[in-house]
């Protein structure tokens, strides 16, 4: 009989916790794992998944949208959208997965993220024509602080897998480190 109301007890009180814990320092620690810094592949994983769907409806617009400013001034990036459909065997239908081949962070002595880089790939990209894009992505530049003109897509690139030549869109100025 003790035992069960000892049982009880425990389980009370851990209940009071985990309500207290819930209202006070708990969902900061919440809110950090859904920040930049703890789920950047999970909030570019849900971009990517964007980005794709205007892959298949050939939006230049939207596409080009998301591109840097250093990018779009110095590039013509909805003509490149142009010429990067063209020269795609087929229109793009469907994709295996999403890969993150590189990423990478820049946090100061304060813990405050002053640049935060991906790079995405969309594994076996599949054509209406049955043409398999193996690399097929793009690198972008979530968070720069030193330099705010680079936040965005800053290119984008397929390989051909016949050719082996790379089909880009965008790409960044020579000014940049």
């Amino acid at each position: 009989m003790n035992t069960h109301k000892c049982l009880t007890g425990i389980i009370s009180i851990t209940l009071v916790f985990a309500i207290l814990f819930s209202f006070t320092g708990c969902s900061k620690f919440i809110e950090d794992m859904n920040s930049e810094r703890y789920g950047a592949k999970r909030l570019a994983k849900k971009e990517a998944e964007e980005i794709f769907k205007m892959l298949k409806e050939e939006d230049i617009e939207g596409l080009s949208a998301l591109f840097s400013e250093d990018s779009r001034i110095e590039h013509s990036i909805e003509t490149e959208w142009k010429l990067f459909f063209e020269r795609l065997d087929g229109k793009v239908v469907s994709y295996s997965g999403i890969s993150f081949p590189g990423e990478g962070m820049g946090v100061d002595e304060n813990g405050n993220i002053y640049d935060s880089h991906l790079s995405i790939n969309y594994n076996n990209v599949k054509t209406d024509t049955g043409t398999v894009y193996k690399e097929f992505g793009y690198y972008q530049t979530r968070i720069d602080t030193r330099n705010p003109d680079l936040e965005g897509i800053n290119v984008f690139v397929a390989k051909h897998p016949e050719t082996n030549t790379y089909i880009d869109v965008g790409g960044f100025s020579s000014e940049v480190d």
